[in-house]
């Protein structure tokens, strides 16, 4: 038998528990897929075990048997059979392992000393953070918060993430009697304006939402527009903004500008009228309306771990949130990541993952590249993504903004912005006409209901 750390008694384990893991799954190869699944090899206390286990996993991916013959032979030829105790050891490991009956309890032993393992390392490592690094009580509390939900994904059974036809379809039949027991349609969060919601049926909890545009188009505008509308939809839920690129009184005065319909310029110059100062009243008095449910972060420095913390501390203080809106995506930053290409894939997977956790939708912005200014017609699509194209493969939806009048001062339609929607995972594509008014920064609805689905979406299944 191979030398045991006897000596560190105080670290959680279970030896035998390991040795009829590894005896059971020798005895009964079929048990393997339903075992591989549930532990790993990091999951084994002691090292000859780890060989061992890992030396099972390559004959399973070979669709080789896993016998006493076939594992000492692997273990020779990667030069670990001495190390894993020789072929008496692993004689000994099947002969004194009667059956693979209980094969699941013994598991369930491995893996909740190894998560106690786990939680270990993770306590010494903030020990270490507080009396050496020095670490501020903030930054420690964020990392042990990581750490522990790493771990809690860590641990989720494999069984819970399946799901029989049957329970999957029970879920879609009661979507089915909510959306139709809804008189507009509407299933998701509604953004306020009626042909958008019409088109998306709101936007939906869990999906990843993609707002772009080139500069200057209302991106940040149009979102926080869709968070009003979300705020006055859901009474019972609050919003959060992450605003990396705006404070948040300039964010705050923007919303004042839409709500009263008082021109930003005036606003930030202080050239008011008796008027003026009635409007904002009023826009003031409905903005006082969502405390406590719109909640902005103007935290210039957010990594995918720092947004998720604070937005899993907001649903604590707050409740669930109707929708989470990001702006702008290509300001958030992986310091571990090697090129910016992979940094924006980890970003866009990080936000599709926050929205399933929390169950709402993540609205977050996005910057385009430069290449559309090139275009005759200067219309964005899925194309001109900056950085990444995880951001179209992940996106539920990704919405666009054009205003012609950004490039053509005599355009013909001055006023107009166009939302085009370039990709919906569960609805159609097309473009629908909106109105913007720079003076307050303000989206409102086209007075002719101006849509474009490509086909006659009103009729459809009709």
């Amino acid at each position: 038998m191979p030398n045991q750390p006897g000596t560190q008694l105080a670290v959680p384990h279970s030896t035998q528990a390991e040795q009829c893991v590894l005896g059971a799954l020798m005895l009964d190869n079929d048990r393997w897929d339903e075992i591989n699944i549930l532990l790993t090899a990091q999951d084994f206390f002691v090292a000859a075990h780890r060989h061992i286990f890992k030396a099972m996993s390559s004959l399973s991916l070979l669709s080789q048997p896993i016998d006493l013959i076939t594992l000492s032979e692997k273990l020779e030829r990667d030069g670990a059979l001495e190390q894993s105790g020789g072929f008496a050891y692993l004689a000994e490991l099947s002969k004194n392992t009667p059956s693979a009956a209980n094969i699941l309890g013994y598991t369930d032993v491995i893996v909740e000393k190894s998560r106690l393992r786990t939680l270990l390392v993770i306590g010494n490592s903030l020990v270490a953070d507080i009396q050496i690094n020095r670490l501020s009580s903030q930054t420690v509390a964020e990392q042990a918060e990581n750490a522990l939900f790493r771990l809690h994904e860590q641990g989720t059974s494999a069984n819970e993430c399946e799901s029989e036809i049957m329970v999957a379809l029970d879920q879609v039949l009661s979507k089915l009697e909510v959306a139709t027991a809804t008189e507009n349609g509407i299933t998701g969060t509604s953004t306020g304006m009626a042909e958008l919601d019409f088109m998306t049926c709101g936007l939906q909890p869990g999906d990843l939402i993609i707002l772009a545009a080139r500069p200057s188009m209302g991106k940040t505008a149009l979102a926080v527009s869709w968070c009003i509308g979300a705020i006055e939809s859901k009474p019972q839920d609050a919003v959060f903004i992450f605003s990396i690129e705006m404070p948040t009184d300039q964010l705050t005065m923007r919303m004042l500008s839409m709500r009263s319909r008082v021109d930003l310029t005036k606003l930030r110059s202080g050239n008011l009228s008796d008027e003026d100062w009635g409007r904002i009243s009023q826009g003031a008095t409905e903005i006082a309306a969502w405390r406590d449910r719109l909640i902005i972060d103007d935290n210039s420095f957010q990594t995918p771990a720092t947004l998720r913390t604070r937005a899993r501390r907001y649903v604590r203080k707050y409740g669930k949130p109707a929708l989470i809106m990001v702006d702008y995506l290509q300001l958030m930053r992986c310091p571990d990541m090697e090129n910016r290409t992979q940094e924006i894939a980890e970003i866009s997977r990080s936000l599709k993952a926050l929205g399933k956790e929390l169950d709402c939708p993540i609205l977050a912005l996005s910057q385009l590249n430069r290449q559309v200014e090139q275009r005759a017609d200067k219309r964005p699509n899925n194309g001109d993504l900056r950085d990444s194209g995880a951001l179209e493969q992940d996106a539920d939806l990704i919405a666009f903004i054009y205003r012609d009048e950004v490039y053509h001062a005599d355009t013909a339609h001055p006023g107009q912005a166009e939302i085009i929607i370039g990709k919906q995972r569960q609805g159609p594509t097309g473009t629908i006409k909106t109105q913007f008014d720079s003076r307050f920064t303000l989206f409102s609805e086209y007075p002719e209901g101006g849509y474009d689905f490509g086909y006659d979406f009103r009729s459809a299944g009709q």
